[in-house]
């Protein structure tokens, strides 16, 4: 019986390839969006090297400071005492880093006047390397000790150090220009792709603790150059973390005599996506799913019930031969089953070519420098087998339903009707 059904699926398709095609391309395309969607969200939000904590990391926005009588005075910034109140003795963190807010971040880097290029330079302690985890080719992270001690230290990536050594080897101890001050380097890392935005950079040095403290003499010593990464203990939610967090403000504020200081802490899936605490990406990228799916399941019925009623010459004739309707509904969904498949398969191959060839364009946020720089993707990422035959499944459920009620009115249609062209 089944290979009967294959033949007249074969004949079905030779005899009507625009419905054939059109069935199988909006179903390609539709598994083709849902799994670039998740590709993309699950890169932005996935635990991944070097951003291994993302699921349970939260950041600070710069902080806010202003009169409370009459919101005068009003200025961005947050100093690294004020930072310290709030994230000194969180119960719920497990790792807490000071970072400076560089701006644009962008320093000359070179190991004489004539040498010299523009980098990313990003200012940290020595908890940063305990939130994000770059493989170290020689060398060491900055530790607490050169942290205390300012010490003029850097951490490099292999492709800068390469530019100025012959090896990672060979740039240990030797001495680079960042500005117009000589760092020591401490250690060489793997560079990582710039889409990796939060831990990004080409050289990382001991954050100086002025700057960040600076304004001290301002608005109550609210004011400053700090900025917080905090990644809370693992099993803990965010949520809880961020509650204690709100807390602490609240009991800042508590003690100031004239200011308030607010600050904002977003996941990194709201980083990532929309930068606002208020929106939570994960439901609008479920919401854009089912989209995706539903509506060319809606017009799929519509073209099915055409498609359906094209063939009632053919389906009253299986009746006079003494088809029953079970029969004939269940050949029809078979057909329609077939043909989702198909629609699936190729969308799973669409899907694989366009995040491929287009990564750079797709996985790029609006914080992300270099995007047309090339890099490779883990193979893991491109191919999730459960995802993708939970996608399968809905559609073919989805598309099962749709095709249930021009199916089951064409199974019930009598041979008089059928005759009648009813």
């Amino acid at each position: 019986m089944i290979k009967q059904y294959f033949k007249q699926i074969v004949h079905l398709w030779k005899n009507n390839p625009l419905f054939s095609a059109i069935s199988v391309l909006a179903t390609a395309l539709t598994i083709a969006f849902v799994m670039t969607l998740y590709m993309v969200y699950t890169f932005r939000t996935a635990d991944m090297a070097p951003e291994i904590n993302r699921s349970r990391t939260l950041y600070s926005d710069a902080g806010y400071s202003y009169l409370t009588k009459d919101h005068s005075n009003a200025n961005r910034g947050m100093s690294k005492s004020t930072a310290e109140k709030i994230f000194g003795n969180l119960e719920n963190a497990e790792t807490v880093s000071y970072i400076m807010n560089k701006g644009e971040g962008v320093g000359f880097v070179g190991t004489s006047p004539a040498n010299r290029e523009k980098r990313i330079v990003s200012p940290i302690d020595d908890n940063y390397f305990h939130v994000f985890k770059f493989d170290f080719l020689s060398g060491n992270p900055i530790t607490d000790e050169q942290f205390e001690a300012q010490s003029k230290v850097a951490v490099i990536t292999d492709k800068l150090a390469l530019s100025f050594f012959s090896n990672t080897e060979e740039a240990i101890g030797k001495n680079i220009t960042i500005g117009f001050e000589d760092y020591r380097v401490a250690g060489v890392v793997r560079s990582v792709s710039s889409l990796f935005n939060k831990a990004y950079s080409d050289v990382w040095i001991v954050a100086d603790k002025t700057s960040l403290d600076w304004g001290q003499q301002y608005s109550e010593g609210l004011r400053g150059m700090c900025q917080v990464i905090v990644a809370a203990k693992k099993g803990v939610p965010l949520k809880k973390l961020n509650a204690e967090i709100d807390e602490k403000i609240k009991k800042l504020n508590d003690g100031l005599r004239e200011f308030t200081f607010e600050l904002e802490m977003l996941s990194h899936p709201q980083t990532s996506f929309f930068n606002d605490k208020a929106v939570n990406p994960a439901q609008i990228i479920i919401v854009l799913i089912l989209i995706l799916l539903i509506v060319p399941a809606i017009n799929m019925s519509g073209l099915l019930s055409t498609q359906i009623k094209k063939r009632s010459e053919e389906i009253g004739i299986r009746k006079a031969y003494g088809a029953s309707n079970w029969q004939v509904g269940k050949q029809l969904l078979f057909e329609n089953l077939m043909l989702t498949l198909v629609g699936g398969a190729v969308g799973l191959i669409f899907s694989f070519i366009a995040v491929s060839i287009f990564k750079n364009i797709l996985l790029a946020d609006i914080m992300t420098i270099n995007a047309s720089e090339s890099f490779d993707l883990p193979t893991a990422f491109f191919f999730n087998p459960t995802l993708f035959f939970l996608m399968l499944l809905f559609c073919l459920v989805i598309n099962l339903l749709s095709a249930m009620l021009p199916v089951w009115n064409a199974s019930r249609t009598t041979i008089i009707q059928t005759i009648k062209g009813e």
